[in-house]
């Protein structure tokens, strides 16, 4: 098949995704979700001391992150559980406890344990798939990554966050390759995120610059918390230039032992340069790659 008769065969199917049943479905699913933290009561309700959280823009490396920290029976990480968009931080760690020490294994959550733990491969998997029994101790630390928990960095101010970031130019790339809803410059259409879905397509058409107004936005939110002690700022680029030295960073954080054999870290294989017009866009538009400690002058 041609490279022309490809692209052309994804853009139809792009335009008539959103009339299958399939996707008709997932959407009801999706605007079923009726967690929105702006309608929590306040105070909101603290999770365990040894509770955290892991977040940031998509694309950042919260998965990656999570599979790396998903080290049992010391720590465990649950990646992306709907219950995350259902009950609020403290009623949702208290869940996942409870589930794990009466069943000795995780139902929820994304990410393919049995996967990791025989490759050391970092894949996801649809929530509710079987996993392995685990090693469960009472006192784990415990770990939910969700990336739009960024938005509890406000309403919990005790509780221990990881923040992933990483280059705008990487993050921009990844969103326009990885297609959906991220390519469009918007999140899942929850109404966790419904506010800023709707700020991000009232303040443009253009879905390049949108993809860069969605980094900003979120950016612009971590950026006030990212100097206090119970926030750790994970920079992807680390696990390539210093990885154990991050490690030994993220272990005195979470006050755990941790070690970093069982995955395997490596650039996604649909990494690749991005284009002149969306750098010069990036250049254009971006408002926090400078207070992150990223340069446009040259690509990351």
């Amino acid at each position: 098949m041609s490279s022309t008769l490809t692209k052309a065969t994804t853009a139809l199917r792009t335009i008539l995704a959103p009339f299958s049943p399939g996707h008709r479905r997932w959407q009801r699913f999706l605007q079923s979700l009726p967690l929105d933290p702006d309608q929590l009561p306040r105070p909101l309700a603290m999770p365990g001391t040894d509770d955290f959280m892991i977040c940031g823009s998509p694309r950042t490396g919260t998965t990656l992150l999570s599979a790396i920290l998903f080290q049992p029976p010391a720590v465990i990480t649950v990646m992306e559980p709907w219950d995350g968009m259902r009950m609020p931080p403290a009623e949702l760690f208290a869940s996942l406890r409870r589930e794990m020490l009466d069943t000795g294994t995780l139902r929820r959550g994304k990410l393919d344990i049995q996967t990791l733990l025989a490759s050391g491969t970092v894949q996801w998997q649809q929530e509710g798939n079987p996993n392995p029994q685990l090693c469960i101790e009472n006192d784990l630390i415990l770990g939910v990554k969700w990336p739009a928990f960024w938005r509890y960095l406000t309403l919990l101010p005790k509780t221990k966050f990881l923040v992933c970031v990483r280059h705008p130019f990487e993050v921009i790339r990844s969103f326009k390759q990885v297609g959906g809803r991220l390519a469009q410059g918007l999140e899942y259409d929850t109404r966790f995120n419904q506010r800023m879905n709707e700020a991000l397509k009232a303040a443009t058409d253009d879905v390049g610059i949108r993809r860069i107004l969605l980094y900003d936005y979120i950016n612009l939110r971590i950026l006030p918390h990212l100097q206090r002690d119970n926030v750790f700022v994970v920079r992807y680029e680390r696990w390539f230039t210093e990885p154990n030295v991050l490690l030994g960073e993220l272990s005195s954080f979470l006050d755990a032992p941790l070690t970093m054999g069982h995955v395997t870290i490596r650039h996604s294989a649909r990494s690749g340069p991005l284009d002149a017009e969306d750098q010069a866009l990036i250049r254009l538009h971006c408002q926090t790659a400078q207070p992150l400690g990223y340069s446009l002058s040259s690509p990351a």
